[in-house]
């Protein structure tokens, strides 16, 4: 598996060569330093992955009900057609990609790109819907679902895996304690931040204030860049 430095000097990033002079040089010389001391593992929520939302067995005997789904990166928010209560995979990828077909925010959607390949009859047993199409891979995406006429309550959707990209430049600044999260996940992709998420951690190691900088330079331009600006807001030291 990839380390944390070494994905983010390594990478197509803004800092994935050494500088030979200028600003970057030092913080490039430091992550170096840092690198053969300790290089965590890049791991979640901090290593790509593709979002999987699993509903729960509706538990049915009649009725329809409709997923929505929702992809900050594209600010879209998708409601399919009925669904009924026993659907079987064919039809719910079919209502996905008709649902999806032509929205203007994800113009190079395929059908399959939102794969509902692990559903099987949806008022006995979960439903399993991955984005790991070209379109959306490597993205947030959160699934809700409304009750139309289902003769029980729509069914509850569990987040089993967060979408996102590699994150290995807040994966510096978390795992070293240069910031902290106030709750166990940082922000998703794609999302705003809310007040007090990210706080300001104990930089145990003395990161350079130039090197927390860079960092945060490289969340913005690479990552993220409203949970960049979210992370720049608490550092003092990056201005």
């Amino acid at each position: 598996m990839a380390n944390v430095i070494a994905t983010l000097l390594t990478s197509p990033k803004t800092i994935n060569v050494a500088p030979t002079k200028g600003p970057n040089r030092h913080s490039y010389n430091e992550l170096q330093a840092l690198q053969a001391t300790n290089d965590p593992t890049l791991a979640a929520p901090y290593l790509a992955a593709d979002a999987v939302e699993t509903v729960a067995a509706n538990g049915g005997s009649s009725g329809n009900f409709t997923l929505t789904f929702t992809l900050p990166k594209y600010s879209i928010a998708v409601t399919t057609a009925n669904i009924v209560f026993d659907a079987a995979e064919a039809a719910i990828q079919t209502i996905i990609d008709t649902a999806m077909a032509g929205q203007v925010g994800v113009a190079t959607y395929s059908a399959g790109d939102i794969d509902a390949g692990a559903c099987v009859d949806t008022s006995a047993a979960t439903c399993a819907i991955t984005a790991n199409g070209t379109s959306v891979a490597k993205t947030h995406m959160v699934v809700t679902t409304t009750n139309v006429d289902l003769d029980v309550a729509a069914p509850t959707v569990t987040t089993t895996t967060i979408g996102t990209g590699n994150r290995p430049a807040e994966a510096v600044l978390q795992l070293y304690d240069a910031i902290k999260l106030s709750g166990s996940l940082p922000a998703a992709q794609g999302t705003t931040p809310a007040a007090g998420d990210y706080v300001v951690g104990d930089n145990p190691l003395s990161l350079s204030p130039a090197l927390q900088k860079t960092l945060v330079n490289e969340i913005t331009a690479k990552e993220d860049k409203t949970i960049g600006d979210a992370i720049r807001a608490i550092k003092d030291c990056v201005g």
